[in-house]
């Protein structure tokens, strides 16, 4: 999880920073974006070495650099170091979360593979939704700085521990695909910075990196079909259900990331809620996640991916739709109870479409597959912020964002830009529903007596599981109003 903890967790603290250095928004914002492109820039790469080299040897070497990047930055001497520092740490989370499924993969049999990878999925989705919250609460109380650090014993814990479990794989020579991967970079860094100056209305210099993206990821393109060892193999994509599958879970990730970083503004701008409830309104969507979905892939390893796919893309849609009966007379219960409904939908449909793309492959290409789904993850939170952010500013001037607090017209009107968010949302989880019905398939398999009372007294605890979260919440959302 600190890899996607590590995402957002900057995000409530980007400010105090801001006002340490003394530099103003626009530059502070570099220490995110950092991060995010050298960890979209490289997964690709990474998870073709980990097919090479070993996934295990990949993710450890990630884990060392990790906290030995997270000890740099907490050190930081100038906003400039942190950005170099958060760049090369965005580096060492490459290497981790490429080919973390495909471990996941190699540890688990075919028979409960889906509860594993539902499992995974509750990590990853949880991370990043508690990233803020925990940033919150350790900025609050022991400065920014902490925020790196608190890495640096976990990571430690981390490494011992896979060393220890880790089954070591065959070393094979590789073949580095440089031309690709520097495309492929260079590619998707002009793609988002040319999304962030159409944000800021400078069109001009928008205009000229977005040619140099085309002209780039056309490279890119032309480079991996005619190499011997691509770090993206595009003839993956020849078979219509692995890329039905890949663009259905980049629908799933920007609906679930646009949230993430709207309705913070909604929260804190229009309902005047304090850091530290946003942050716990916010873990609404992990709490049902972490309980659904591991029933969610148990259910896709024994009657197929079709029906929990399909029912979660439709309960996302009908969450996104809700959150337009938001005013700015509502309440933090309103919004945490439709964010629990999201986390529901996510976690039925993340689990069975995961499993679905991974058996696509061979397992020699799992570690592919694996960079493939963390490509689409990571560039669905990064289109997200992009998308939200032009959504919203139809509805509300830059200027009057700039407030803490909205009254009025204001808070009216970035009310209504969440409309327009979740109204896209509700539209791209349609989409999801119609990509699940026509691609993954419904293999009903045959249950022995034994797995049935397994999974019958699985079910039931599960059960009890989702009936206790659910008073909680109740206790949760009554105390909240």
């Amino acid at each position: 999880m600190m890899v996607p903890i590590n995402a957002s967790i900057i995000n409530v603290s980007l400010p105090t920073i801001s006002v340490y250095f003394g530099v103003a928004l626009a530059t502070v914002q570099w220490v995110l974006i950092s991060y995010l492109i050298t960890l979209l820039g490289f997964v690709l790469f990474f998870s073709r070495l980990g097919d090479f080299y070993g996934q295990e040897r990949v993710y450890m070497a990630g884990l060392v650099g990790f906290v030995a990047t997270s000890l740099l930055c907490s050190l930081s001497p100038s906003v400039e170091a942190l950005i170099i520092f958060r760049g090369l740490q965005g580096l060492a989370a490459a290497m981790m979360i490429s080919v973390s499924m495909a471990l996941v993969r190699r540890s688990f049999p075919s028979h409960i593979l889906g509860r594993a990878l539902g499992i995974y999925a509750v990590a990853i989705a949880a991370g990043l939704a508690l990233g803020p919250a925990i940033g919150g609460v350790i900025s609050g109380y022991l400065g920014w700085r902490a925020i790196f650090l608190v890495n640096v014993p976990t990571g430690i814990l981390d490494f011992v521990f896979c060393y220890q479990i880790l089954k070591r794989s065959t070393r094979t020579a590789v073949k580095w695909d440089i031309p690709g991967t520097l495309l492929q970079f260079l590619g998707l860094f002009l793609t988002v910075l040319t999304l962030n100056l159409v944000e800021q209305a400078s069109y001009l210099f928008a205009a000229f990196t977005g040619v140099g993206a085309v002209v780039m990821l056309g490279l890119f393109v032309y480079q991996e079909l005619h190499c011997e060892h691509p770090v993206l193999d595009l003839r993956l994509f020849k078979r219509k259900t692995f890329g039905a599958f890949n663009l259905s879970l980049h629908f799933n990730y920007l609906c679930m990331y646009m949230m993430f970083f709207a309705v913070p503004f909604y929260l804190q701008k229009v309902l005047h809620l304090d850091q530290a409830t946003t942050g716990l309104v916010l873990t609404a969507s992990p709490i049902l996640m972490m309980v659904v979905a591991p029933i969610s892939g148990m259910v896709s390893d024994r009657f197929g991916s079709r029906i929990p796919a399909f029912a979660g893309s439709m309960v996302s849609a009908a969450a996104l739709l809700s959150m337009t009966q938001l005013t700015v007379n509502s309440t933090a219960g309103d919004v945490f109870i439709r964010l629990a409904v999201m986390g529901l939908g996510v976690a039925l449909f993340q689990s069975p479409t995961n499993k679905a793309l991974m058996s696509q492959l061979p397992t020699e290409k799992s570690g592919v597959a694996s960079g493939i789904i963390a490509t689409t993850r990571n560039l669905g939170m990064v289109f997200a912020v992009c998308y939200a952010g032009l959504l919203i500013h139809l509805a509300i001037s830059p200027e009057l964002m700039q407030a803490s607090q909205l009254q009025g017209v204001a808070a009216a009107n970035l009310t209504s830009g969440l409309h327009l968010v979740v109204i896209f949302g509700a539209i791209l989880s349609v989409g999801m529903a119609v990509l699940s019905l026509a691609g993954l398939k419904n293999k009903k398999k045959a249950l022995v007596k034994y797995e049935q009372v397994a999974l019958k007294k699985t079910i039931q605890m599960e059960q009890k599981m989702v009936k206790t979260v659910g008073m909680a919440l109740m206790v949760m959302v009554q105390h909240t109003k």
